[in-house]
Parts: C-alpha cells; structure tokens; sequence
C-alpha cells in the first residue's frame, strides 16, 4: 500500500519583535480573529473555519515551526514511522495547540520545526458563511510558507523522499547550487518554498495569505497603505506557480505575501529547473527589485 500524501498547507508560528503592535496589525488591519493564548503563544486565524493559521510569540523573527495537515491517523503514524526509519525523531503533541487533534513534530535539515496534523475542523472555506464575521482586509486562508535554509537541496530531497512531497519548480545555478524550491504536498503549485541563506539564523523569506481575487488584493493594498503599510514589491504575477502576488514587511518584523489565482498541478507534473531567479520573479515586465526582497527574517 502506496503512503498517502500529506494534504495542504496548515499554519505556521512566527515569532515578532514587538508582540503588542504586530497583534494590534494582525487583528485590526489584517483582520485574524484571536482564538487563544497559551504558554506565551497567541494564535490567530482568518476566521472562516474555527483552525488558527498564524500563531504568535515573541522575542526576535522568523519561524518557530510550520504544519502541514495530512489525511487521517493512520497517515500520520506511517509519516512517524518514515521518519523514524530515516532517523529522524519526532514528537507527539497530541492537542498541544487549539483545534488540533493529533500531531508529529519534527525537525527538517538544517533545525527548522516542522508538523504533520489533524484539526478538528474540517470544513470548506465558504466566504459567504464564515464561521466568524470578516473584519478589516480578510484574506479567506493561509496559503503556503517560504522558508529559507543553507540547504535548499538537502530540505528539498529530504520532503520528497521521506515525506511523498513533489518538486514543482526548482532554481540551480550555473555552479550546481539550489537557490530555491517550490514543493507541493497537495495539488496546489506549493505549499512549501525554500529560498536559500547563509546565515542558518534566517528562517523566513515570507508567510502567504490567500485572497479571492485580484480586486480584494487592490483592497487589501489600500488598507495596508492606509495603515502606513507599504507594499515591498508587487502587484504582478510570478511565471512559477503563474500566482498574483504582493509582498511587504509587517510590523512584527516579517514579510507576508497576498496571492491568488495559483496554479493547480496534476500529480505527474515534472518539475521544471531555472537557472536564476531573474525569469522566475515576474511574468509581466522586468522589475526593479529591492534589495531587501533578498532578504529574510
């Protein structure tokens, strides 16, 4: 019996420099909804399902962990005993966080904490019958987390073979260095990008949020400029994974990204390769990139 595919995408836990003001962001411009506080963590959700999508502590920037959730118990204790036999220990945390249910976590190469999970609410995200009332920009879900590593191959291979990931597109440079990935555990185009580093204390290149449509993004840009927020880079559309995207640094000291519209991709699709991010940044011109878009947190 073939190993079943983790599913999608889930949450991750960020950390932030100043906890009051990137709640303060997080709840009255972005407009998450506060679901609980817990041992120091607050966690945060879009509010169309009862699961958090963002969960909040602090003390510097970047990742604490990421989840992603699978299909049901029984592929979760197969991905515990894959990665037992790969020799990677893991961690039961059986509802540790609000709305979860079951959990493994991990560590992937390099140190970053990863989860495999059950949630207790599986509905379908229906915008027309949320399960609490939108509020400010009110993206409808967490779309996917780019996170940034040394060893972009190594966390690559790692998710395909120990974990059933599919490679989507993929950076190598001239001299055989991976710049970056991007990896789909569902049929979205990914659900995981990996973008590399050199200091292994950056952990984070951006947080995704998924919008309804071009329109809502334009909105959200507004208010975030309202807010004195303003957009790093974007509106356009990435060539890999074909998404709308905008990108900017909030308060807390990390970058998220708005997207829609991203490519859904058949099991068999075989990854492509680039040789530079150049022709993978945008689809509808030749931007100025800041400096900064190079960067992480």
């Amino acid at each position: 019996m073939a190993a079943p595919k983790a599913q999608t995408y889930e949450h991750t836990e960020v950390r932030v420099t100043d906890l009051g003001r990137a709640l303060d962001f997080y709840t009255g411009v972005l407009g998450l909804h506060e679901l609980a506080r817990e041992d120091g963590v607050v966690y945060l959700g879009c509010g169309y399902d009862e699961n958090y999508d963002l969960a909040v502590t602090r003390g510097g920037t970047g990742v604490a962990h990421f989840a992603l959730r699978v299909d049901d118990e029984d592929a979760l204790a197969r991905y515990e005993r894959r990665l037992g036999d790969a020799g990677v220990p893991t961690k039961r945390r059986d509802g540790a966080e609000p709305g979860q249910e079951r959990a493994i976590r991990f560590q992937i190469p390099g140190g970053l904490q990863m989860e495999l999970v059950l949630v207790a609410d599986n509905r379908y995200i229906e915008p027309y019958r949320p399960a609490r009332p939108p509020r400010g920009i009110a993206p409808l879900d967490g779309d996917h987390v780019n996170v940034m590593s040394c060893d972009v191959k190594g966390v690559s291979e790692f998710l395909r073979d120990t974990l059933d990931f599919k490679w989507s597109d993929v950076i190598v440079l001239e001299d055989g260095h991976w710049a970056a990935s991007w990896i789909r555990m569902s049929g979205s185009h990914h659900d995981v990008g990996v973008f590399g580093t050199d200091d292994p204390s950056v952990t984070l290149h951006h947080v995704a949020w998924t919008f309804a449509s071009f329109d809502h993004m334009k909105i959200g840009a507004d208010l975030l400029a309202a807010a004195g927020v303003r957009l790093e880079l974007g509106m356009s559309r990435h060539p890999v994974g074909a998404n709308l995207y905008a990108y900017f640094w909030e308060p807390g000291g990390n970058r998220f990204e708005f997207t829609c519209e991203g490519a859904v991709l058949d099991p068999r699709t075989p990854p492509r390769f680039w040789q530079g991010f150049q022709d993978t940044l945008d689809a509808w011109g030749d931007p100025i990139v800041p400096d900064t878009f190079r960067t992480g947190s």
